[in-house]
């Protein structure tokens, strides 16, 4: 269980991951840095509603979900200020839609320290 001090405890993150086994192990990572985990999700339709549900502290996006782009719907997510980091098997910003390619991203295989790092920069509320 993580220490209730840590910068992520409590912090309703969004999964959005097509491979389970990637989507196993950013759930079990981010519930041992103190978040709760929302989904995860592996279509973009379902990151659309999860966002609009609302509540989420910051979502985790793999840029492709079951061969749909998730580019399609991450103006509505900005627009309602959802903090997002990309993940994706490319690190290459310039394969991205030149509006997102300020994202915060994270390149899959990722390790542990980086998610954390990441997390903490982009969803913490400190």
């Amino acid at each position: 269980m993580a220490p209730t001090d840590s910068p992520l405890a409590g912090l309703r993150i969004l999964v959005a991951e097509d491979e389970g086994l990637i989507a196993l192990e950013l759930e079990t990572i981010l519930q041992d840095f103190g978040c709760e985990v929302v989904g995860p999700v592996s279509r973009v339709d379902d990151v659309l509603r999860e966002a609009q549900r609302g509540g989420l502290d910051g979502a985790l996006l793999d840029v492709n979900l079951r061969g749909e782009q998730i580019f399609d719907i991450l103006p509505q997510l900005v627009e309602q200020k959802l903090k997002l980091v990309i993940t994706s098997g490319y690190d290459d910003a310039t394969l991205f839609p030149p509006a997102f390619r300020s994202l915060p991203r994270l390149a899959k295989p990722f390790n542990e320290q980086a998610l954390r790092r990441i997390c903490e920069e982009t969803f913490s509320k400190s």
